[in-house]
């Protein structure tokens, strides 16, 4: 057990890089006010110095144990020096407002105008593709959320995953040499990020664009792909660019879900095992919805004291049905002007709309209910990850330790409860 614990310490090096740095930075959020305000000079020096402080501390690791502690301390100092070092400017605002960005997205949103005649199907259009939900309906904005299934219509990482797959599929006729495999990395990458921009550069898009940027360029150097380390990279390039946006709700949430399917995916799906090939595609789906919920659940609980308790209905549902929803738009957008093919596409992807819309209300009054309301607090929250993970730890090791440790948070948790009442 522990060298498997050592073992995958050893594969994930950016993600305690990352914690580490995370918890500096944290730490600094809540104590701020005790801590002297130096100018960007001081703070850059600090970084400078303690980054020969550890090439030291390399050199000697082996001499002197305590040394060995060096490189943790100094990147909590690094998350604190980012923290302060950051203004509350608006993550990627300059790019979102350049004059090219806004002329093409005006250009997308004209054909959209043009190929949807209807209101609601327009404005849905617009709101799965581009994030502009000013033109959605209240009632049909308050069914996808009550069903959990808001990020449909937030630009999230299921769009860029949908993007991402279509662009690497017009991409594979290039030959496999290395021009052709540098013109594919700055296409694809030019490609996504223009996207982001398009769509307003909203946390949840940023999260995924950089997700995927991690992987094209792991791919072309022949790294490893999808693991902590690519998730850790984007929250150290958030955390370096604009520190600020961290404390955002739907940039947590989004990480959360990551974090979810990294975690709990392969574990749900092994523990239900089918033969048949639609229940197999059926249960994956559920799988994905289930655990990206069992890691959302507590931000939703800790922010807004409520949840829907039909989300992982509506997820298992619609996102299906949402996904083929986007394909269709992105063809739509990327055809020319051919009246009679685009009127044709139009009609189906607007009958499309009103359909699944229309089910999404009928269903949402059909199982229509009140939500409790939860207070959490941050303890409740620690505490629900500290059990999720050690259930986690017992699912994949099934070691008698994980119900020693699970006693041990319930009675800290308990504590705590006891004392702040």
């Amino acid at each position: 057990m522990q060298n498997k614990l050592i073992l995958w310490r050893a594969s994930n090096p950016i993600f305690f890089i990352c914690c580490y740095i995370l918890i500096g930075f944290l730490a600094y959020q809540s104590t701020k006010q005790y801590w002297p305000i130096l100018d960007q000079i001081t703070l850059l020096l600090i970084v400078f110095v303690s980054y020969l402080l550890l090439c030291i501390a390399h050199a000697f690791k082996y001499k002197a144990n305590c040394i060995r502690l060096l490189p943790t301390l100094m990147l909590l100092i690094w998350g604190a020096t980012v923290a302060q070092y950051h203004s509350s400017n608006s993550f990627l605002s300059e790019m979102v407002s350049a004059q090219w960005v806004i002329e093409t997205r005006a250009y997308f949103t004209s054909k959209l105008d043009h190929a949807f005649a209807n209101p609601e199907s327009n404005a849905f259009a617009k709101s799965l593709l581009f994030g502009i939900k000013t033109e959605m309906s209240y009632t049909l904005k308050t069914a996808y959320q009550q069903l959990g299934i808001l990020h449909i219509i937030a630009i999230s990482g299921m769009h860029l995953d949908i993007l991402f797959k279509l662009l690497e599929k017009c991409t594979r006729w290039l030959p496999n040499t290395i021009w052709a495999r540098w013109t594919k990395l700055i296409t694809l990458l030019l490609l996504v990020w223009s996207y982001t921009l398009i769509a307003h550069a909203g946390p949840s898009v940023v999260r995924a664009s950089l997700f995927f940027s991690s992987i094209l360029i792991g791919r072309f150097f022949h790294q490893n792909l999808f693991s902590l380390n690519t998730i850790s990279i984007g929250i150290m390039l958030v955390l370096l660019y604009n520190s600020q946006i961290i404390s955002g709700i739907g940039l947590q949430l989004s990480y959360a879900a990551v974090l979810g399917i990294h975690f709990f995916y392969k574990p749900l799906l092994q523990l239900v095992p089918m033969d048949n090939r639609l229940l197999h595609l059926a249960w994956n789906n559920l799988a994905i919805s289930i655990a990206a919920q069992l890691t959302t659940l507590p931000i939703v609980l800790y922010y807004f004291h409520t949840s829907s308790s039909l989300s992982i209905i509506g997820n298992f549902l619609f996102v299906p049905l949402s996904s083929i929803l986007l394909y269709g738009l992105l063809v739509l957008m990327v055809l020319p002007k051919i009246a009679f093919v685009q009127e044709i596409i139009a009609k189906g992807i607007g009958w499309y709309i009103q359909t699944m819309n229309k089910s999404i209300g009928q269903l949402f009054q059909f199982f229509q209910m009140e939500d409790r309301q939860y207070d959490i607090g941050i303890a409740g929250l620690i505490y629900y990850y500290f059990c999720l993970f050690v259930g986690l730890y017992w699912l994949l090791n099934r070691h008698p330790k994980s119900i020693l440790l699970l006693l041990f948070g319930t009675c800290v948790y308990s504590i705590i409860k006891l004392f702040s009442l």
